[in-house]
């Protein structure tokens, strides 16, 4: 969980992400500086760590992307609920896996 790694990482998950995670640590470690605190680069760290854990298997991918869509277009909120239930279980397992 350490920026050289997830810089590595994200560009074969998604070239357009890994740019959005510059944008965010250089966001983070400006907040650091300014605060004198290094949370604000944990969290960051921390999320992008999670973000790579759920997509690095091609099967856990496409199985988020499909709940997303089933959240994002239910009719049926039930339907909806349970998508989101199994994304929140994912995430929850993809952070435990990554240290927290």
């Amino acid at each position: 969980m350490t920026e050289q790694a997830l810089r590595g990482a994200l560009p074969g998950i998604d070239p357009a992400e890994a740019v959005r995670f510059d944008a965010e640590f250089h966001r983070a470690s400006h907040e650091a500086v300014r605060t004198g605190r290094a949370v604000p680069v944990h969290t960051c760290l921390f999320r992008w760590a999670v973000f790579v854990e759920l997509r690095s298997c091609r099967r856990r991918a496409d199985r988020l992307r499909e709940l997303e869509g089933i959240v994002g277009g239910a009719s049926d909120a039930d339907a909806a609920r349970d998508a989101a239930k199994e994304a929140a279980r994912m995430i929850g397992e993809a952070a435990q896996r990554v240290g927290r």
